[in-house]
């Protein structure tokens, strides 16, 4: 894979042609006040954290054959990664490129997204999406909301020549132990902790590797249980506006 880049795009040459992979990876420029904030960069998961719902597994409910669940049984029982489970239910879905668009666009979000992209800009912290879901999924959301400027770390969703839906893994990693699609440990562990404070927030499966690693995680549902069954260290969260009032103290209006 080549990469190049320039002022706010990022593609990459695979063998079948160039791919955007996000749209904003210069990092904003953080302020002096960084000093008093316990945070220098926040991920967070996209399905089920940023939408209310599995924006996967809505799409696979509503348009895949039925035998999309057989493989995320297998998934779930860990006989398969959930690179291979996320290329065999895509192969099963049974619609066109406007029609999952359509569809996905009008996913319910959870709106505190708003309040912590607004909190992130303010105080210069990096926001970025991290999903081990599909990008075409993640982008259709982002833009019916007005977010496209987030940068975004996913898996590579097409349509082949023939109209049949394919799946790539421009982010996945030979050495990831959860053998992701996405390797999130990859994409947001620093390479000197004593200089990054970095938060992960999720809310599943997909999230439990790089939340073992990571410094600082909020989680809910199956994530925090999981955090709490194996003693590994979370704040609980319901929404996201409770994750941006954790990290950033709001500074009284002057009246």
């Amino acid at each position: 894979m080549r990469v190049l880049s320039w002022p706010g795009h990022q593609c990459a040459l695979f063998s079948q042609g160039w791919c955007i992979l996000n749209t904003n990876i210069e990092k904003q420029r953080r302020r002096s006040v960084l000093e008093t904030v316990d945070v220098t960069d926040v991920f967070c998961d996209f399905d089920g954290t940023i939408t209310r719902v599995d924006a996967t597994d809505a799409v696979l409910e509503a348009f895949a054959l039925p035998a999309w669940q057989e493989w995320e049984q297998r998934w779930v029982t860990g006989e398969i990664t959930s690179q291979e489970c996320l290329a065999r239910q895509v192969e099963l879905i049974q619609a066109d490129r406007e029609t999952l668009a359509a569809f996905a666009a009008n996913l319910p979000i959870d709106e505190g997204i708003f309040d912590l992209d607004q909190r992130c800009k303010e105080l210069g912290v990096p926001l970025t999406i991290v999903s081990d879901g599909l990008d075409f999924i993640v982008e259709k959301v982002l833009h019916r909301h007005g977010l496209l400027h987030l940068p975004v770390f996913s898996n590579h969703l097409r349509w082949d020549n023939s109209g049949r839906p394919t799946v790539s893994f421009p982010f996945a990693e030979k050495e990831c132990d959860s053998g992701a699609g996405t390797c999130k440990c990859s994409l947001t562990l620093p390479a000197d902790p004593r200089s990054s404070r970095p938060v992960y927030i999720g809310d599943g499966r997909s999230d439990q590797c790089v939340s073992g690693k990571i410094q600082t995680v909020f989680a809910k549902g199956t994530l925090l249980d999981w955090c709490e069954r194996t003693g590994i260290p979370c704040i609980p969260f319901k929404t996201l506006a409770e994750v941006a009032d954790r990290l950033f103290i709001k500074e009284p209006r002057i009246a």
